[in-house]
């Protein structure tokens, strides 16, 4: 059986033994135990219905509660499954009220004391980069199995591989034997079950799909198809994109038969996988992991491949043209000295190509070959090429590519690179290729890249602070988050938008786009209050 696993998220306990922090737990040394998936902080009457399971709660006490409301609040956060609350002390009074313990107590949540000299932002950073680092160091895991896998293909590494997947996502593993019986890895499951999960993985196999969920009772079941009979992973909480990717890309592995020519390819998709979860928000994009996924390569370029962005100029949707300049920059790169292996991450109906220890200088001309031999539904499409730089700043490298594919408006040229641009022709570009709404189809395009929620995150943010005309306090004040976290949202808003907060005119195109709706998302997602109000408070 493989080694038990660290834990993806800190606990109570992680917190109080961190020296730096300085917490006390005061109420519920028996159950500090809790993960803490995040951390939230907020001065409201009820702030409830903005947490989910896990989150640590960071409060002064600025409202008056009476004992009863103090009980009802505590009860409420039990309901949501809070995992704690942090009491600062040293700001409206010197030590935790005696009411606040005993609600405490009463409904069984930690309470921990946080002394004045303890920032609260600082208690968020230490949980983001221990479940940075936990995520990282579980990717470079699962990178590491599947080179073994891809090397010496076997039944003994088979085995190991869906153990090893069980102990990383705290679930059970079942599959079909030589012999037609089923097989399990990790968590024991009982007889009902199994025989339950059997019967899925039957359906899956005649449906000839690649993957499923269902949903068993309380149970959560991902099941992916191999070459031989499919895999099923259960536990009581549902997969994140990030963990789906990881089962599909442990399953292309099960295959006993196939030769290791094939690793290659298998171990790029699952860093492909991974690249494409930090690019669109949906997984941290820490500088440490683009470098563990760009490996031995310290700098890397990075090309956008999309429709032309001339509206004058129709172009069609091609699913297979990312696919098609990967393959056609690896077979390029595959005639010379050394080997180059592209990492493409679909965004959309748009494509990023991740290129490794490739300058751009190199690339243009490649990526320009590709596209003036195009004759069919590429032939409209544009690419944009970044500057060549450390792997760590990846995502001003893709910001900068999907500037040069604006630039290709203004130039007779199928693909521009971003040092041929200046900055106030990217920004012209961007105002032109929207016509009769400045800048507004640009900017709702960006967001439509992003992941649904960040996209949502990024829309609250800067409502709430053009709204206060750029007071950063009264902002977060009125999103009930810290200060610091809204101006990490605010700059990660500015990167991906491409846009400046300090410049008189950006602000003010984005407090009209935000106000009159035109940034609202599509219809069927969250939308604002009102026209462009604020749909719900952002998570410290």
């Amino acid at each position: 059986m493989p080694a038990p696993r660290p834990a993806p998220y800190p606990t109570l306990a992680d917190l109080t033994r961190a020296k730096e922090l300085a917490l006390t737990c005061v109420v519920g040394h028996d159950w500090l135990s809790r993960s803490v998936t995040w951390v939230h902080v907020a001065e409201v009457t009820d702030p409830s219905p903005w947490l989910t399971r896990g989150v640590l709660l960071l409060t002064t006490g600025l409202i008056e509660r009476t004992p009863e409301s103090l009980d009802e609040l505590f009860r409420r956060l039990r309901e949501h499954g809070v995992a704690g609350v942090g009491f600062g002390v040293g700001l409206t009074v010197e030590e935790i009220p005696q009411e606040w313990r005993s609600a405490a107590v009463k409904h069984q949540l930690p309470l921990l004391r946080v002394p004045l000299t303890t920032p609260y932002i600082a208690i968020a950073e230490h949980v983001s980069a221990r479940i940075a680092e936990a995520q990282m160091s579980q990717v470079q895991r699962l990178l590491d199995l599947q080179q073994r896998l891809a090397a010496a293909p076997g039944p003994g590494l088979r085995t190991e591989a869906l153990e090893t997947l069980a102990a990383e996502l705290e679930a059970t593993v079942v599959w079909r034997d030589a012999a037609g019986d089923p097989a399990s890895a990790g968590r024991v499951l009982g007889d009902g079950e199994m025989r339950a999960i059997s019967g899925e993985l039957s359906r899956h196999a005649a449906s000839g799909r690649r993957s499923t969920s269902v949903s068993l009772g309380a149970r959560f079941v991902h099941i992916a198809s191999t070459a031989g009979a499919p895999i099923a992973v259960t536990r009581m909480r549902r997969y994140s994109p990030l963990e789906q990717g990881m089962i599909g890309s442990i399953a292309f592995f099960i295959d006993d038969s196939r030769t290791s020519s094939r690793g290659d390819v298998t171990a790029t998709s699952f860093r492909e996988r991974v690249l494409t979860e930090a690019l669109t928000g949906r997984l941290e994009g820490d500088a440490r992991l683009f470098e563990l996924l760009l490996g031995s390569s310290t700098r890397c370029t990075v090309v956008h491949l999309g429709p032309s962005p001339d509206p004058g100029l129709p172009s069609m949707k091609e699913p297979a043209a990312g696919l098609l300049l990967k393959a056609h920059l690896a077979n390029a790169w595959n005639q010379a000295e050394f080997t180059v292996v592209p990492l493409l991450c679909a965004v959309g109906s748009e494509f990023i190509i991740v290129i490794p220890g490739a300058d751009h200088q190199e690339v243009q001309p490649l990526v320009t070959q590709f596209l003036a031999n195009e004759t069919g539904n590429l032939a409209s499409w544009r690419a944009g090429i970044s500057r060549t730089a450390p792997a760590s700043g990846l995502l001003d490298l893709r910001a900068e590519a999907a500037r040069a594919h604006l630039g290709t408006r203004e130039r007779d040229v199928v693909a521009v690179s971003y040092a041929e641009l200046s900055r106030r022709e990217a920004w012209s570009a961007s105002i032109d290729a929207s016509r009769t709404v400045p800048v507004f189809a640009e900017w709702r395009r960006r967001l439509e890249m992003l992941d649904p929620a960040l996209a949502e995150r990024t829309r609250v943010a800067l409502h709430a602070y053009l709204a206060a005309n750029g007071a950063i306090e009264r902002a977060a004040a009125q999103l009930a988050v810290h200060r610091q976290t809204l101006r990490s949202h605010l700059h990660a808003a500015e990167r991906d938008l491409d846009v400046r907060l300090d410049a008189p005119t950006e602000r003010a195109l984005l407090w009209l786009a935000l106000d009159s709706g035109a940034l609202a998302p599509a219809t069927g997602s969250p939308r604002s209050r009102g026209s462009a109000g604020v749909a719900a408070p952002l998570e410290d």
